[in-house]
């Protein structure tokens, strides 16, 4: 695993934590805040622990409270990426050349909490040197919004959850190609837990010791879970060709009298300083490499080409749920696959259809950074809570008195491996019984095919009673848990794509026998979905519009099955 470990000056023993990472020989990259530029004391220290151990200095466009920012900037809004284009190359040029000023070089690692498409560009073609850069929280977005009531106005949702090229019109979505990236290196703010930071908030459940405290995860100077998530993390190394990333971003102002803990400042130190010496160990023992930001660049380029995929199974590591849940990711779309609910695809990002967003007061997207999603199961549901279902996939089993959803029936992890066409991830098996005595056992996988395809195989095992599937995707679009305007969305077979429902909310529905194919047009998110058989014959099809109070369309493939019996379907994602 490598580790990237970031620190920043703020209200807070920054000498103390400085020493608590030098202690260890641990590399540091201390990103320095536009204030910082104009302390002395600060850039002494800096300079001092360059020299003296070897830090790397970046910049952090933040914090532009000092008198020498207002004095050429101006304004109050101290979010680089919710600035016009006008003022953020003139925050870069100002920041930069002081950086220059002071050091005789550009920074080569720079960011902030999220570095939109438009200013990365910007800042990418006046300093290429930049090499790397902090470009956005995983999943930060609605849930922590409401968690800080209504007052953090960060939305960049639908990221990578480790480090990526990114897209020159969409800073969260990964490059598909050299032509496509923007040439720099992105990285996230904090390693996030990917089970409880997509449930919940993302700002308790990371690898920052502090937000874990905050969030109630520890018992005093007790905190087994500071250490899981970092092994867990390691465990992505199975899965990603002995690759995995781990990134550390904390300032001292979270080991000393902040008002966000509960816990006494010793217990805030002990567990940082416990933290840092797991990692030294992990170095001393060959299983952890420190790097700088910028060296992690270069290693970076060297040995993870532009468009690779990444997979990561996460396991709930806090409460007990035995959760797990799969991500996938490449330059066509990413994907959650929730084994909690029979192996139900919870959330899908198309981004084959690239759409463009940068933020700022001349944006029409204004403050929300997001990739849009045509499937998010927290936000629009998922399994049925109240009245309707909401955006997931699901296999539904019915025997002609009942009719049972697959996401009822959790699932865990058995394997994933590389089948020659991609990865595959295999599921455990769900037994589904029926309350008249009828069963079946059915076994998932997914195989992430490339070009924008997901194989769904089932196989059907001990079957008793006459049993008929239904494979369902239901989808929409959105970025918050709000849903958005569906007309425009057009809904069709590829056998007869005259024939269409042209969205109205109104419930409408259209039929086709031994179909080859379903199809969604989403003018929203410039993306067609493809829902076909694979190497599977289904006997009938139906496509079906939502109405307001089911804001969704539907796409099914139905058949009888029988024992022993496989079948699969493709989901493909393309741009309109």
């Amino acid at each position: 695993m490598i580790l990237n470990l970031l620190h920043r000056p703020g209200e807070g023993p920054f000498e103390l934590q400085q020493e608590i990472a030098h202690s260890f020989n641990l590399k540091v990259t201390l990103m320095l805040r536009a204030k910082d530029l104009f302390d002395q004391a600060t850039l002494d220290t800096a300079i001092k622990h360059h020299q003296q151990y070897g830090d790397e200095i970046g910049l952090w466009f933040m914090a532009f409270d000092c008198p020498e920012f207002d004095r050429v900037i101006g304004g109050q809004e101290e979010f680089i990426w919710l600035r016009s284009k006008e003022d953020k190359q003139r925050i870069f040029d100002f920041l930069m050349g002081r950086f220059y000023e002071l050091f005789g070089r550009y920074p080569t690692a720079v960011g902030a909490y999220h570095m939109d498409c438009e200013s990365l560009n910007l800042l990418k073609a006046a300093y290429p040197g930049v090499k790397i850069t902090v470009a956005g929280c995983f999943e930060e977005g609605v849930k922590v919004f409401h968690g800080c009531n209504n007052s953090w106005y960060l939305f960049n949702e639908g990221m990578p959850w480790q480090p990526w090229y990114p897209s020159q019109n969409h800073s969260l979505r990964p490059a598909e190609s050299v032509e496509d990236a923007i040439d720099i290196v992105a990285v996230p703010h904090l390693s996030r837990d990917l089970v409880l930071s997509y449930e919940g908030r993302n700002d308790f459940w990371a690898s920052h010791s502090g937000n874990v405290q905050r969030g109630l995860g520890n018992e005093g100077s007790l905190c087994p879970y500071n250490f899981n998530l970092v092994d867990q993390y390691r465990l992505q190394e199975k899965y990603n060709d002995g690759y995995s990333y781990y990134h550390v971003f904390c300032s001292a102002g979270w080991l000393q009298g902040n008002p966000n803990i509960q816990d006494p400042d010793e217990v805030s130190q002990t567990l940082y300083r416990e933290k840092l010496e797991y990692f030294a160990r992990l170095r001393n023992e060959g299983k952890l490499i420190d790097m700088h930001m910028s060296e992690y660049a270069d290693w970076h380029r060297k040995n993870i080409p532009v468009g690779k995929p990444a997979i990561t199974i996460s396991k709930e590591i806090l409460y007990g749920s035995r959760k797990h849940y799969h991500w996938y990711i490449d330059p066509y779309f990413r994907v959650l696959i929730d084994c909690n609910q029979g192996g139900s695809i919870g959330d899908l990002r198309p981004y084959a259809g690239k759409v463009a967003v940068s933020t700022g007061p001349d944006s029409p997207h204004l403050v929300y950074g997001s990739y849009p999603y045509i499937i998010h199961s927290q936000y629009r549901t998922g399994n049925s809570t109240h009245a309707y279902s909401g955006s997931r996939t699901t296999l539904l089993l019915n025997n002609g008195e009942e009719t049972i959803d697959l996401c009822t029936c959790r699932t865990r992890n058995e394997s994933i491996c590389d089948n020659g066409k991609g990865k595959e991830v295999n599921l455990t098996a769900a037994v589904v019984k029926f309350k008249n005595g009828d069963t079946v056992t059915v076994s998932t996988s997914f195989v992430f095919a490339g070009n924008g395809s997901i194989i769904i195989k089932r196989r059907y095992s001990e079957v008793r009673g006459k049993i008929s599937v239904c494979e369902l995707f239901k989808g929409c679009a959105g970025i918050t848990e709000y849903p958005v305007d569906l007309h425009g969305v057009k809904l069709y077979f590829s056998k007869t794509p005259e024939e269409q429902i042209d969205y109205a909310y109104r419930s409408r529905q259209l039929e086709q026998k031994n179909p080859a194919g379903l199809v969604a047009e989403i003018p929203q998110v410039n993306t067609i979905v493809r829902w076909s058989g694979y190497n599977t014959a289904w006997q009938k099809g139906e496509v079906s519009e939502g109405f307001l109070f089911n804001p969704y369309f539907s796409l099914e493939l139905k058949k009888q099955i029988t024992a022993n019996e496989e079948s699969a379907v493709c989901l493909k994602i393309e741009k309109i």
